[in-house]
């Protein structure tokens, strides 16, 4: 199948989606909830087969969850954020590369530079004001207080930073499903 036939077939399907009796709002929020569902989804199967081989293995003990609500909360968060940004990763991207682009430059660097390695208090000054730009740090900082209930930052703080941020970007996604950005030629 050469490639403007795959776009035609894409483009039928938008017109499709577009002509349903659905609000931008709602149809914004159908791909943003179905997305995050897969994620956490996803993560509930690798915590299940993590448990499954941490009882096999004799040596090790199940990592026990300080706050299970709130880490709930902010993996649904996380999710929910991840899957705005999908959306809108999504209506710019022309071909999978861009995808790629996307998750080499933009990503991974921001995992790198979010605290997963070290911890916060290891930044001086200005790094440690920069570093609290990016979303990573207070996922993780969310992700490890709701596991381990340590965290270098406010956990109500990151908390909010996170749904602030979902509700923003979502906002986002409505906005550029409404103008139709990436969805028609």
């Amino acid at each position: 199948m050469n490639k403007t036939c795959v776009i035609q077939q894409r483009n039928e399907y938008i017109h499709e989606v577009l002509t349903s009796p659905l609000s931008y709002r709602q149809l914004s929020f159908a791909y943003v909830a179905a997305s995050a569902l897969r994620g956490v989804l996803v993560g509930v199967i690798i915590s299940v087969i993590g448990v499954v081989f941490t009882l096999v293995h004799p040596n090790y003990d199940i990592v026990s969850v300080a706050h299970p609500v709130y880490l709930a909360v902010s993996l649904v968060a996380v999710s929910a954020l991840f899957a705005c940004f999908g959306i809108v990763g999504g209506l710019w991207a022309r071909d999978f590369d861009y995808l790629t682009v996307l998750n080499q430059f933009l990503i991974r660097p921001l995992v790198f530079f979010g605290g997963v390695f070290y911890p916060l208090s290891a930044l001086d000054g200005i790094w440690y004001t920069v570093s609290l730009a990016n979303p990573m740090v207070h996922m993780v900082d969310a992700v490890r207080y709701g596991f381990l209930g340590y965290a270098e930052r406010d956990p109500a703080l990151s908390l909010g930073i996170l749904l602030v941020a979902t509700g923003v970007v979502f906002a986002v996604d409505v906005a550029l499903v409404a103008r139709g950005y990436g969805l028609t030629e």
